[in-house]
């Protein structure tokens, strides 16, 4: 399916006539997005699905990254236990970068690095 989805969306992109600041049609804009999603879902990189759309990576990343929620800077609540220094914690960026197996003092320090 994923082929046969990617061969209509490069048929389709193929088909726009290019020009300095001619936007692709919303419709079929939306259909690249939905299907670059899904395929970022499935792990492949930005290079593959940029090849099998026929479009550049940065284009596509750009269109992602604006049509998704924009994660909530809102403070959130945490639980702070007495014995919690010789537990291990779990870091999870919104990109969705893991550190597993850190102290809350390694974790702590990691976050102050990291600014």
């Amino acid at each position: 399916m994923t082929g046969r989805t990617a061969s209509s969306l490069r048929a389709a992109i193929r088909s726009h006539e290019p020009a300095r600041g001619k936007r692709y049609e919303p419709w079929l804009k939306a259909r690249i997005i939905e299907f670059v999603l899904a395929r970022r879902e499935q792990r492949a990189s930005w290079a593959r699905v940029s090849e099998e759309v026929g479009l550049r990576f940065e284009t596509l990343r750009r269109w992602c990254m604006a049509s998704s929620p924009k994660p909530s800077r809102a403070m959130v609540p945490v639980r702070v236990v007495a014995d919690a220094a010789d537990r291990t914690v779990i870091l999870a960026s919104p990109a969705g970068y893991r550190v597993e197996g850190l102290t809350l003092h390694e974790a702590v320090a990691a976050l102050r690095a990291l600014g």
